[in-house]
């Protein structure tokens, strides 16, 4: 029997159609390395790559944590790939994260710190110690294993570069931009909803130093994406559907 269609799902899919309908071109992770960096040679581009697929110690250390826990190994996203090649060209110093969960994006941000030899790691989560609607509840578990933080798949080696704030980004984000001044890059992932996500987009952009970064996972979710690159006059990059990148 086919599932039925409901009225939420009708509403979710007219909210999604504006941004979806008007979506940049797919991107993989090194040509939009190149497009933000045109003068990049692909020989560099590539190496950097080729750097992250070959960090046997990350991928083996991150897979252990999750086996042990979650008995499956840690699920590697496509645009985690783009994320340690733009840490690697940007040299952060500061990059701001919202929703860590078990933490994988932050060991391969922290990981491409750690290679750079520079960089702290500011990341704020609400901990999902069950499913959070627009959060956590369409991930393959939805909720943290029981007994431990957010960020538990983060390997000890990389945490002396990790400042992990639990809390709700609506509170904490705002305080904790207001102490760092000015940031390098800002990484959306916690509650995918229009309203949070413009919020974050809005409140991490006067925090950017020219030439920063505002990085959104999900954001085909709604028009979040699109009416903030709108707002600011830059145009966002779509890097393996779905996942965004306005540079300030």
């Amino acid at each position: 029997m086919k599932r039925p269609i409901s009225f939420g799902r009708v509403v979710n899919f007219a909210r999604r159609m504006p941004a979806v309908l008007t979506q940049p071109e797919r991107l993989y992770a090194q040509e939009a390395i190149k497009k933000i960096w045109p003068e990049a040679s692909p020989k560099d581009i590539e190496q950097l790559r080729y750097e992250y697929y070959k960090n046997d110690d990350l991928f083996l250390d991150v897979d252990r944590l999750s086996l042990s826990k979650r008995r499956r190994r840690a699920q590697w996203e496509p645009w985690l790939e783009f994320q340690y090649m733009l840490v690697r060209m940007h040299k952060p110093e500061i990059y701001v994260e919202t929703g860590v969960f078990d933490g994988i994006s932050s060991a391969v941000i922290l990981q491409a710190m750690e290679d750079n030899n520079k960089g702290r790691l500011v990341s704020i989560d609400l901990p999902a110690t069950e499913p959070i609607k627009g959060a956590t509840d369409h991930m393959l578990e939805g909720s943290l294993p029981p007994g431990v933080n957010p960020g538990w798949c983060v390997p000890q080696r990389l945490r002396n570069r990790y400042d992990l704030r639990l809390g709700d980004a609506r509170e904490l984000l705002p305080a904790a931009l207001k102490e760092l001044g000015k940031i390098d890059i800002f990484f959306h992932d916690s509650l995918h909803t229009y309203d949070h996500m413009i919020f974050e987009y809005r409140c991490a952009w006067p925090h950017l130093k020219d030439g920063g970064f505002v990085v959104s996972d999900d954001i085909f979710a709604n028009p979040a994406m699109l009416h903030f690159s709108k707002e600011v006059g830059r145009k966002y990059l779509n890097i393996r559907n779905g996942f965004g990148c306005v540079r300030k």
